[in-house]
């Protein structure tokens, strides 16, 4: 047997071995809680690359090494406890052989291969290394340091990243499941094409993480190798975003195709009542300037029919094209008879207004004396045969209007000395 430095007396000896009963309980905690720790369990069950996988070959050896250690330190102690129980005052012998174990290089590691370049002719292919107990713990702490780095460090990038690719899971699936309530793929073609885009951008990422985050470990969350989420999460709101406005589009489907046929039965009422009233006009006006009046709730009305057809199909996209174009042609379509009759009115009213305006100035002449005069009186005539007459030549009658208003004024001048003009 080997010699320890020094035998020791039986109360170190007692001390040692609850010191290295804790130290042993230490370690095994340790390494237990590295086996079970995520990190280390993503790692042994993953298909690794690049970095990563470099990484963690070295990791997994520097484990294998603590889990050899610990064995060896608990086989030490175990021999310890043993002859320590024999008897409660042990002999010369068995104090020796006790500060051999605690204090020697008493930890037998497993025989490991050594190179023909490292050994002689006669020298063994194998070599048992013998550590002491000490010697053994202060092996362990670089493979400790470094299994828990690799491990850690991806930990962390899997606590960080892998909430932000389920997140985006989470959105396609969502907009799927929308997608599926519209009718299913068949019925958004566009958007179902964009969500596979995204998975397969999403899956790209993901195999990175899975198989390299310590290739990922510079903390942007926003970029995951080539893949940017930024844009993941932007088409996804763009699909959501026409999803959710499908769905509301189905949902009020049916109350917006009544409100838009009462909008064409009032058109179709308007578009009647302004051809009569067009027709009324050309009796007494005779305009070349009075408008047709442009029919379009037939039309319209027609292609309220197709949409109809398209929501018991269920193409919700085209619904909600063709709807808003139907709405937006309605409004126009209300807007353009509105102006127009306008237009058509516009003729009577200025024929009620010339026929208003010569009246006031036939009493203006009237009470400036000169009510009888003959000009004015024929102008008036012919002024009021014009306005009064059915059809009424309306650009005919503004120019007579106009001519009997500069004769009532002119009349009215002369009766102004100041008005005579200069008579230097």
């Amino acid at each position: 047997m080997n010699r320890a430095p020094r035998v020791l007396g039986r109360d170190e000896i007692d001390e040692l071995i609850v010191r290295h009963e804790g130290e042993y309980d230490g370690i095994t905690a340790g390494l237990m809680e590295l086996e079970s720790h995520p990190g280390r369990q993503l790692l042994e069950g993953g298909t690794l690359t690049g970095r990563t996988a470099e990484r963690w070959e070295i990791g997994r050896r520097a484990i294998a090494l603590l889990w050899g250690h610990r064995e060896a330190y608990g086989a030490v102690l175990d021999r310890a406890r043993t002859l320590r129980g024999r008897r409660g005052k042990p002999q010369r012998p068995e104090l020796e052989e006790l500060s051999f174990l605690l204090l020697g290089q008493s930890a037998e590691l497993a025989a490991r291969d050594v190179p023909i370049g490292q050994r002689g002719l006669l020298d063994p292919a194998m070599h048992v290394h013998r550590m002491s107990l000490g010697e053994l713990v202060a092996d362990m702490a670089p493979a400790w340091s470094e299994a828990t780095a690799v491990v850690e460090a991806a930990d962390a990038v899997w606590t960080r990243l892998v909430p932000t690719l389920d997140r985006v899971d989470a959105g396609i699936a969502a907009a799927e499941a929308g997608i599926a309530e519209l009718g299913g793929p068949d019925t958004m073609p566009e958007q179902t094409a964009a969500l596979d885009g995204v998975r397969r951008r999403l899956e790209t990422a993901r195999s990175l993480v899975a198989s390299d985050p310590l290739a990922l470990t510079t903390g942007d969350d926003r970029r995951i190798g080539g893949v940017d989420v930024d844009a993941l999460d932007a088409e996804l709101r763009r699909v959501a975003d026409e999803v959710r406005h499908l769905t509301i589009v189905r949902a009020r489907f049916e109350e917006r195709v009544r409100r838009l046929a009462g909008v064409l039965e009032e058109l179709d009422y308007q578009e009647g009542d302004t051809i009569r009233r067009r027709a009324h006009v050309l009796t007494r006006i005779s305009d070349k300037r009075v408008p047709e009046v442009p029919l379009r709730a037939a039309g319209l009305r027609e292609r309220v029919t197709t949409v109809s057809g398209l929501g018991a199909q269920g193409d919700w996209v085209r619904v909600s094209r063709e709807l808003s174009a139907l709405e937006n042609d309605a409004q126009g379509a209300r807007d353009r008879l509105a102006a127009t009759r306008g237009h058509i009115d516009a003729p009577l009213a200025r024929r009620d207004e010339l026929r208003g305006l010569v009246q006031s100035y036939r009493a203006m002449a009237a009470r400036s004396g000169h009510g009888e005069e003959a000009v004015l009186e024929s102008l008036y005539d012919h002024a009021k045969e014009l306005l009064w007459r059915a059809p009424c030549e309306l650009d005919v009658a503004v120019r007579v209007v106009t001519r009997y208003q500069e004769a009532v004024i002119a009349a009215q001048r002369k009766d102004r000395p100041d008005d005579k003009g200069d008579q230097r």
